[in-house]
């Protein structure tokens, strides 16, 4: 990912590895995008970085996952990004924060 990005709202739990998240985004048409990211990239709702224990085993929180635009790539009004796990989807520009 490059130094200048953007966050989206997603849904957080824990990953395989200590340092890693699974992540979830409500998708334009209706679908969800499942990606695994290092803590780095994702922030809580109250957009602070995750510490060690958040979330805890077993528990989903409200977040937000970075992206990064990929300019050049709009669509009906959508923007293109790239999230960690390389997957690409559209959103609308409201959905993006910056941090």
């Amino acid at each position: 990912m490059s130094d200048s990005f953007y966050f989206i709202p997603c849904a957080i739990e824990r990953g395989g590895f200590s340092s890693e998240r699974t992540f979830e985004i409500d998708t334009n048409d209706g679908g969800k995008l499942v990606g695994t990211a290092n803590v780095e990239y994702l922030r809580t709702e109250s957009r602070r970085s995750l510490n060690d224990d958040t979330p805890e085993y077993g528990e989903i929180i409200k977040g937000f996952v970075a992206c990064r635009q990929i300019e050049g790539a709009e669509r009906d009004g959508m923007i293109l990004v790239e999230v960690p796990s390389a997957d690409m989807i559209y959103v609308s520009s409201e959905d993006l924060v910056m941090m």
